[in-house]
């Protein structure tokens, strides 16, 4: 197996997070991986628990911190302090300081990452390549709900379903794997609840990953793309990511290994 290094990146201010990199010793010339953390905003732990996997298959990882103070809602992607702008100006830093190659970058993202890599990809769908979801609490689907539940017109945002709904082939057209562990199926302090929500996504994480899939399975048969969604429920698995990388082989699923061989994932 190869070594991996992991360093940090500091932040710019407000305007570059800062990241933790994993840089294996005998890189491959694959796309690197943006991994982006939950809401325990804990990069650091993403980078090393992706290290090994990382190590083996030669790709590099960034993963990016999005501190609370500047980016207290970065889940949306789309937000007041606008973490999507953030994500870029860090990705174009590290291509200007050669630390990764010009191109896209694959995307995945745990949880909270998930809700960000899945808006950041449908609001830059050039900008991403492979994208890997696990555990999101909520979802925006591809229907005329506001936003962010769905592609509609908000108050504060009156152009963005025209924006959205525009690049829905683009962000289609592409892998997109979604994972949940199976015992992520009791809604808990962190899910978010309200009756719109619930009645449209179902109330706990896997109900609601399980719709999302089969909605952009939908969708893109309804734009004449083939679709490539690759769902699957990791077993003995709950609302931890390190649970899912170490019994569910999540850090395969993130960083495009070979598939796991386990009789007990359920595969839809």
């Amino acid at each position: 197996m190869n070594d991996a290094q992991i360093s940090f990146r500091p932040a710019l201010g407000g305007s570059i997070p800062a990241a933790w990199i994993v840089e294996p010793k005998n890189p491959a010339p694959e796309r690197p991986l943006v991994a982006v953390h939950g809401i325990s905003r804990d990069a650091e732990g993403m980078a090393r628990l992706l290290a090994p996997m990382a190590a083996r298959t030669g790709r590099t990882v960034i993963a990016p911190h999005f501190d609370k103070p500047n980016w207290p809602r970065f889940q949306l992607a789309y937000c007041k302090n606008r973490a999507d702008l953030a994500l870029l100006r860090l990705l174009g830093s590290l291509k200007k300081d050669g630390i990764i190659p010009p191109g896209i970058p694959d995307l995945a993202g745990f949880s909270g990452g998930a809700q960000f890599a899945h808006r950041f990809a449908w609001l830059y769908p050039d900008r991403v390549g492979r994208l890997c979801l696990s555990s999101a609490g909520w979802w925006t689907f591809p229907e005329t709900a506001r936003w962010p539940m769905g592609m509609g017109a908000t108050r504060r945002q009156p152009l963005f379903q025209f924006w959205l709904s525009a690049n829905l082939p683009a962000f289609l057209d592409r892998q997109i794997v979604v994972r949940v562990g199976a015992l992520d199926n009791i809604p808990d302090s962190n899910t978010r609840r309200d009756p719109e929500l619930d009645a449209r996504q179902g109330q706990d994480r896997v109900t609601r990953a399980t719709l999302w899939a089969g909605a952009l399975r939908d969708a893109a048969l309804t734009h004449r793309i083939k679709p490539d969604i690759n769902f699957a429920v990791l077993p003995g698995c709950g609302h931890s990511v390190a649970d899912c990388v170490t019994k569910g082989g999540l850090d395969a699923d993130f960083l495009n290994a070979v598939e796991q061989n386990n009789p007990e994932r359920r595969i839809a």
